[in-house]
């Protein structure tokens, strides 16, 4: 098992203790760090079961990187590493947004909910409350029904202008298209 080891721009895969220990003194950890007891807490990481990355604090607000690997050079762990990244990386990144302002002019049936002001008797204040709204909308895309949608709640007496509305890409907005006519 190799360790891949990154502090700031200094990073390398490593095969055992000793070249780990050499390479943290050459990317600038300080000497005193592995008097204090970094080196009992390296040795029981490498020898553990655990593969999740660790990080190790150096400073207040600095810590260097240790990564199981399997690989034995640092391009292949990178080479590794983007492979990963184009797996899991779908072609559809933006799909929801994508999605949303796809061209397809007709009618939705579009729902939301929002944070809706509403004042307490009770408690003598304002709360916001979730508040469901469903609505029939001709619109040249799902953005465009949920542009309308708020533009028409922001308009309403009934509906405090400090009410939060959510984002067209989360779950608290959903559209099905109906048809182009109807």
């Amino acid at each position: 098992m190799n360790i891949y080891v990154r502090y700031y721009d200094g990073e390398a895969v490593v095969s055992s203790f000793d070249d780990l220990v050499y390479s943290l003194k050459e990317f600038g950890v300080p000497e005193n760090l592995f008097e204090e007891g970094l080196v009992d807490e390296l040795y029981e990481y490498l020898n553990s079961k655990n593969m999740h990355p660790k990080r190790f604090r150096v400073s207040q607000r600095q810590y260097f990187i240790l990564i199981k690997t399997t690989v034995a050079t640092l391009e292949e762990f990178k080479a590794n590493a983007k492979k990963k990244e184009a797996a899991t990386e779908s072609p559809y990144k933006n799909d929801k947004y994508g999605a949303l302002q796809e061209f397809r002019p007709g009618w939705y049936d579009a729902s939301l909910t929002f944070k809706r002001v509403i004042y307490s008797e009770m408690k003598g204040r304002f709360l916001y409350v979730d508040t469901p709204f469903r609505a029939k909308v001709k619109a040249d895309c799902p953005l465009d029904s949920y542009n309308r949608i708020v533009e028409h709640l922001q308009n309403r007496q009934d509906v405090d202008p400090r009410s939060q509305f959510p984002s067209p890409k989360g779950r608290n907005f959903n559209y099905v298209f109906l048809g182009a006519e109807g």
